[in-house]
């Protein structure tokens, strides 16, 4: 994939208050409109997300999890243990290094995950069925780039 110079011209802060006025309307809505289509799933937010993570990125480091999640490592040990709770991920050693402990999703995670996620596939399936196919790419392209560059932050 190609990579584009950065911009040399500025943004318009009109422009980028859109953008983020946007961005939390966007979540704020699609949320909304799953609670009203679907019961409240067996975990949602930030949880819904560590399992998400886990999922599709196989094991991690609750440190590693932190950054993903932007929080500080002391919420994540807390969402950590409240799904180790709930059966939903198990903490492992690491074979190279004893100080570093492993989370791993278990089966019932997964499937709590997958229980979660269907009502918000199917929305995202109506909402981008008014999209040409393009769109829909260059949305993804960007968003990618994006959670990339706030993940790798350093602030």
């Amino acid at each position: 994939m190609s990579t584009l110079p950065p911009r040399t011209e500025p943004i318009s802060d009109d422009l980028l208050d859109e953008l983020s006025a946007n961005v939390i309307m966007l979540g704020r809505l699609f949320i909304a409109q799953c609670e009203r289509a679907h019961p409240a799933p067996a975990v949602d937010g930030p949880r819904l997300l560590l399992l998400r993570i886990l999922s599709e990125a196989g094991e991690r480091r609750a440190g590693e999890l932190a950054r993903h999640l932007g929080i500080k490592a002391s919420a994540a040990s807390s969402l950590i243990e409240s799904l180790e709770r709930e059966g939903l991920v198990v903490r492992g050693g690491d074979a190279h290094d004893r100080r570093v402990t492993i989370i791993s999703i278990t089966d019932e995670g997964a499937r709590v995950l997958r229980d979660a996620i269907a009502p918000q596939r199917e929305l995202t399936r109506r909402l981008m069925s008014s999209l040409a196919a393009e769109d829909v790419a260059v949305m993804i392209r960007i968003q990618r780039s994006l959670l990339k560059t706030l993940t790798d932050m350093d602030c």
